[in-house]
């Protein structure tokens, strides 16, 4: 195939990719604002509680996600990616009709994670790992763009779930699965993706999960990003998904709106923090000194939070919050994929995903215990600490500071 026929293709392939990537986040935005509603508002369950199904939620990334990158490493990550978004729609599905039949419980809603989270921790490294093939954008500007798609999408299923209070669970389930299908249909009309051909000699099975992390542990610009991110699931996303959806029932009245109003208006931060990064693209050299910076602003933020200010105060607070986190996640992400070899891509962005979704099923029941035992306002007290602790050991003994990442495609 030539060059010029080969780019054609990967153009062509770019719409289908980012409408099937935005199908599954607007299903998990839905998914996101119904588990928080369905355990703290139907279920009246308290925060630790509701801490234990994020858990069960999350918790499968740090069993299957390597796996996952593996398996998309070498194999058809079409085909896997396309097989994820068929099992995707049926824990919304079967959700969807114990709601319609009255039989919600703490049970079910463990069960709906335990089965989401696995069938994710497959999904996410094949769509990652998909990333460079379908597109001849350079790299920190396809990864800005995807980025600030999946969470404008995200956004859009949040804002579907503001009504859940009007309209109930069963509907809203029952849109997930079909938006979750929608976006397998997308994906059906990518090109098949076989993998890149391996070294004579490249292990396989338990030692490609290895020889991932080996590329991890050996490289001084990945290694620093990770752990960071894995401090980001312990404190930060462990709260904001477990905390702050009792502060909202408990302090501001409660209700799917305003839960899904603080929801939003993360991801609104997020997604303007996500194009101004694609703006800037490749100009950018400092990318973890952006990281450092913007992972300490998220300290103050949440410190401000623990305050508990009035509803538009707080809603503010979040905005800023959501407008770190994507400064976070593009600049992570673009350091990730561009230091990463094309043979290791998925098992590397699995072990990135690992980081940011692998420490949050630790720290959510921990931080639910503490806002339980103690108060909401010193569990995020702690999590502030703890953040702050992880950021200084990284910027000390890692180069993250000092770093200069050139921008290359691929």
């Amino acid at each position: 195939m030539s060059a010029q026929t080969s780019t054609a293709a990967t153009v062509n392939a770019l719409p289908p990719y980012l409408f099937g990537l935005g199908a599954w986040f607007a299903s998990f935005g839905i998914g996101m604002v119904m588990v928080q509603w369905i355990v703290a508002e139907i279920l009246h369950q308290p925060a630790d509680r509701l801490g234990l199904v994020q858990m069960c939620l999350m918790g499968p990334s740090i069993l299957f996600m390597l796996w996952g990158g593996a398996v998309a490493d070498h194999s058809d990550t079409r085909r896997q990616l396309l097989i994820c978004h068929g099992l995707a729609a049926l824990p919304s599905l079967g959700l969807g009709v114990l709601a319609a039949t009255g039989h919600l419980s703490l049970g079910a809603m463990i069960v709906y994670g335990l089965a989401t989270g696995t069938i994710s921790a497959f999904a996410i490294p094949a769509r990652d790992g998909l990333l460079p093939r379908v597109t001849s954008l350079p790299m920190p500007k396809a990864v800005a763009m995807a980025t600030g798609a999946q969470f404008l999408f995200q956004l859009v299923g949040i804002a579907l779930a503001i009504g859940a209070d009007a309209i109930g669970a069963m509907p809203l389930l029952l849109l997930q699965s079909g938006i979750m299908l929608a976006g397998g249909i997308a994906i059906s009309r990518l090109p098949p993706q076989p993998p890149i051909a391996r070294a004579h000699g490249a292990p396989v099975g338990l030692a490609a999960l290895w020889d991932g992390i080996r590329v991890v542990r050996e490289s001084p610009q990945i290694w620093p990003v990770i752990l960071l991110l894995i401090a980001v699931g312990l404190f930060y996303v462990a709260t904001f998904m477990v905390v702050l959806p009792i502060a909202v029932r408990d302090v501001y009245g409660g209700g799917s709106a305003r839960l899904a109003l603080v929801n939003l208006l993360f991801w609104c931060g997020t997604i303007a923090a996500s194009f101004a990064m694609m703006r800037l693209g490749a100009t950018m050299r400092r990318r973890g000194r952006a990281i450092i910076f913007s992972l300490s602003s998220g300290i103050v933020v949440l410190f401000a939070v623990a305050t508990l200010p009035s509803f538009p105060v707080l809603l503010a607070l979040i905005f800023c919050w959501g407008m770190g986190a994507g400064v976070t996640m593009t600049q992570g992400r673009t350091i990730v994929q561009v230091a990463t070899p094309a043979s290791h891509r998925s098992r590397v962005l699995a072990l990135f995903q690992l980081g940011f979704m692998g420490g949050a099923p630790i720290g959510a029941p921990i931080v639910g215990a503490m806002a339980r035992s103690w108060s909401l306002s010193t569990a995020m007290w702690v999590a502030c600490a703890c953040m702050l602790c992880v950021i200084v050991v990284v910027a000390a003994l890692s180069t993250i500071w000092r770093q200069e990442l050139h921008a290359v495609e691929g």
